[in-house]
């Protein structure tokens, strides 16, 4: 597996390509902003999906325009289909399957109603749910401390060593997060 990680936007939003670097096919992961910037960075590859980790605009700001190029369907949680609109629903326990690698989307609401990490052993995905030394803020419009609370919880089963790619600033691991006390 490859994982290209593209900071994009005002805000530095992680856009990730993830890979298989058997088969070429690959997904794209929550293209925020500067289109220009990502589309090189898919020569050769046989894009699948774009998944979208929640609904808000800094994680989609280049979604027109990938999809224009890509032409494949964009996956989101129906809970955040207010912010766009997916070409297919992803809920709690689906797979993502592409190459020979299968992600696992687990629905963590908290940061909006409709955030979603996604696991494959050893790294996760984890959007504005889970950051380096903190989570996802929880004082926007459909967002919730409790339900954040609970999706905390739910991250802090996996495995210490399972390596963290969140949707701004750098990789962390769920073992670090529970010393630091951010998975509490």
């Amino acid at each position: 597996m490859l994982i290209k990680i593209i900071k994009v936007g005002s805000l530095q939003t992680n856009c990730y390509i993830v890979v298989d670097e058997k088969s070429t096919e690959a997904i794209i992961i929550d293209p925020g902003d500067e289109a220009a910037k990502i589309l090189p960075n898919l020569a050769g590859l046989s894009i699948r999906y774009i998944v979208i980790t929640h609904g808000h605009p800094d994680h989609f700001g280049a979604l027109d325009e990938i999809k224009k190029q890509t032409r494949v369907p964009v996956l989101i949680h129906p809970d955040d289909n207010w912010f766009i609109e997916g070409d297919n629903n992803l809920k709690d326990g689906d797979e993502i399957k592409f190459g020979s690698l299968t992600l696992k989307v687990i629905h963590t609401p908290g940061h909006s109603q409709g955030s979603l990490c996604l696991y494959l052993p050893g790294h996760l995905f984890s959007g504005d749910t889970l950051f380096s030394t903190t989570h996802g803020r929880v004082d926007l419009p459909g967002s919730s401390p409790r339900a954040m609370r609970q999706s905390l919880k739910t991250l802090a089963a996996l495995p210490d060593d399972t390596i963290v790619y969140p949707g701004h600033d750098e990789t962390t691991t769920i073992g670090q997060e529970k010393e630091r006390g951010t998975l509490e």
